[in-house]
């Protein structure tokens, strides 16, 4: 009767689990803008809005040369980590709201972490 006990428990946990919501796609959670040159200012690329199928996970620009990062504002505390590579491993820069990731080098993938989602 008490492995019945633990199978139950462990379906029910399980089916919680794969009930959590996902975060809402039409939700604006973070506001990045993306320079091509260091700084910033020059060769503005546009403006990037991370949505909720963006949020805490690894993603990248997409082709576009990114050389600095501008972190306009974000909802909830949601945090912006900048990368080198296209994995969101190396040379991890966490960039704080209202300010510019600038540097000599291509930052190449990026991630939003929102803690409450």
């Amino acid at each position: 009767m008490h492995f019945s006990t633990i199978i139950i428990s462990a379906i029910a946990l399980a089916m919680g689990a794969s009930a959590m919501p996902a975060p809402p796609a039409d939700t604006r959670y973070a506001q990045l803008r993306l320079f091509g040159e260091p700084g910033c200012s020059a060769q503005n690329e546009g403006e990037l809005g991370v949505y909720g199928d963006y949020v805490n996970k690894c993603n990248t620009w997409d082709g576009t040369t990114v050389k600095s990062v501008s972190f306009e504002y974000a909802i909830n505390n949601c945090q912006l980590r900048v990368y080198s590579d296209v994995t969101c491993h190396l040379d991890r820069h966490h960039v704080p709201v209202k300010t510019c990731l600038s540097g000599d080098k291509i930052y190449r993938s990026y991630e939003v972490l929102c803690d409450h989602l």
